[in-house]
């Protein structure tokens, strides 16, 4: 058999620019600083207290980190049936991430934590990341529709 009837074709790539774009979306975060938070009307008093700085520094550093292991799974995930398990599991993921992001935000299906018309910004991105992984998953269950040869 060929290599890309083994494989999903696009998934090194999907994997390795949806991994660098959240590594550098987090970077930004870590260099702007939890004063970006004013952005999401958090109260200041809280932006300023030591605990919420040291949780966001956390997340956002696990965010970078996750961002690494998903170019690091896309380049080392070899075979379509564990490509597919590996596509379905982030696509099943962004999909619960973007319903959480939806349940905390400025709109009539989230509870208003977090302020502003940028809060959504968040779930558009989420849904992006499970639709670009669910195509990856539809790629590799779609049959080749070449003869085989035995």
């Amino acid at each position: 058999m060929q290599q890309s009837q083994l494989e999903i074709r696009g998934f090194k790539p999907v994997f390795t620019v949806i991994g660098a774009v959240y590594t550098l979306l987090a970077s930004s975060m870590l260099v702007r600083g939890v004063g970006v938070l004013r952005e999401f009307e958090v109260p200041p008093e809280l932006v300023s207290a030591p605990v919420l700085e040291d949780f966001f520094m956390f997340f956002y550093q696990a965010m970078a980190l996750i961002g690494v292991l998903t170019v690091l799974f896309g380049h080392v995930t070899k075979g379509r049936s564990r490509q597919l398990l590996v596509a379905g599991i982030f696509c099943a993921a962004n999909s619960l991430i973007a319903l959480r992001d939806l349940a905390t935000s400025d709109s009539p299906f989230g509870n208003r934590l977090y302020r502003g018309e940028a809060t959504l910004v968040f779930v558009y991105i989420d849904v992006a990341l499970a639709v670009a992984f669910g195509a990856l998953v539809v790629l590799g269950l779609r049959v080749s529709r070449s003869p085989s040869i035995k």
